[in-house]
């Protein structure tokens, strides 16, 4: 089967291969042989094109690090009225090589190939004019616009757009305006806009290994029921953000500096009272190593009084510490090992925070 190198302007060199066994056909299926990980490649909901032929229902295969761009581009088209303009879906992910307008033959691997193109209305017979009026937002977030090679339905990441400069261009018209999120919790009423606020931020530059898969009972499994199935690393990142929301309401409602649960008769020493937001106890850091050290390079200091007083004060470090703590275990909060905040847990909220989530 043929095999070639192609130099990626966004990956770099890469080598892949063609399904035919002996020679090259136009639009032939291609597998990447090194250089580019498919596993980059992953699930992403659009909310917008949920209704859109071909979008299967705004769930699309697209590279995680376009995500964010992407995501902004059709929020954008939503908010500017310009959403009807768009009436088909053709996909986006397509291991194949490129299909040249003119019907030759190329041997390089298309866009679709790595996950950074998109179709939309397709054979409609309008030369690019009904994508004209939404073709100026693609641009504008990164994207190339096939018309430039006669080929009209198509866009293309050009450059990678992290969540941080696409909000530093327009930051008004990103500025989360919550609606699910602020949905009451049990009897401890609504989050403030303020702490869903902080929550983002902290979702935005969290360290995606706290996001990824492992092999322990954690709160993705826990909780898969009423949030699942995964949609890919940016679903994960909003799930574990709703997560924290219903749990700070359990726990505190949403009160950084919270005390320690009197009620609690455990609670009377250093290691063994919860502190802050999420009501963590300093004794949890035996549950890893990675626990106490993540405590040591925000204080300086591993002690449990160190613990209280860094967990109320240092508001990132609260919620990391946490999503983390309960990637490890599930038996640390009453609230997640009794069941008590799975009721509460929203779709609808993760939807919303998926819109205003991003990463590179």
């Amino acid at each position: 089967m043929p095999e070639s190198t192609f130099n990626h302007p966004l990956f770099g060199p890469v080598r892949f291969r063609t399904a035919s066994k002996l020679q090259w056909i136009r639009g032939d299926a291609i597998s990447f042989v090194s250089g580019f990980d498919e596993a980059d490649i992953v699930p992403l909901q659009i909310p917008q094109l949920a209704g859109i032929d071909g979008a299967n229902n705004g769930h699309l295969r697209f590279h995680k690090r376009g995500h964010a761009q992407l995501l902004r581009s059709f929020e954008e088209i939503a908010q500017r009225g310009l959403l009807h303009h768009i009436k088909t879906c053709a996909g986006t992910l397509n291991k194949r090589l490129r299909k040249p307008v003119g019907g030759g033959l190329s041997k390089l691997p298309s866009n679709h190939a790595f996950g950074i193109a998109i179709d939309l209305n397709s054979d409609d017979g309008s030369m690019g004019g009904s994508v004209a009026p939404v073709a100026p937002i693609f641009q504008a977030n990164g994207f190339s616009w096939g018309k430039s090679f006669n080929d009209p339905m198509h866009f293309e990441v050009n450059t990678f757009v992290s969540f941080g400069a696409l909000a530093a261009e327009g930051a008004e018209a990103v500025q989360p305006q919550f609606i699910a999120c602020r949905q009451k919790v049990h009897n401890r009423g609504a989050p403030p806009e303020a702490f869903l606020t902080e929550l983002v931020e902290w979702g935005r530059g969290a360290d995606g290994e706290v996001f990824e898969r492992n092999d322990v009972f954690d709160i993705y499994s826990s909780v898969f029921s009423q949030l699942g199935p995964w949609r890919g690393e940016l679903h994960r990142r909003a799930v574990m953000l709703e997560v924290l929301r219903v749990l700070a309401g359990f726990e505190s409602s949403w009160t950084w500096d919270a005390g320690r649960d009197v009620t609690n008769p455990s609670s009377g020493t250093p290691c063994t009272e919860e502190a802050g937001i999420l009501q963590c106890s300093g004794n949890s850091m035996a549950f890893s190593p990675q626990l106490r050290q993540l405590l040591v390079d925000a204080s300086g200091d591993g002690t449990c009084e160190s613990f209280i007083k860094t967990t109320k004060s240092n508001h990132g470090f609260a919620l990391e510490y946490c999503a983390r703590l309960i990637r490890v275990t599930t038996k640390h909060h009453g609230p997640i090992k009794n069941g008590h905040i799975h009721s509460w847990l929203r779709r609808d909220a993760v939807d919303e925070f998926v819109r205003y989530l991003g990463h590179d």
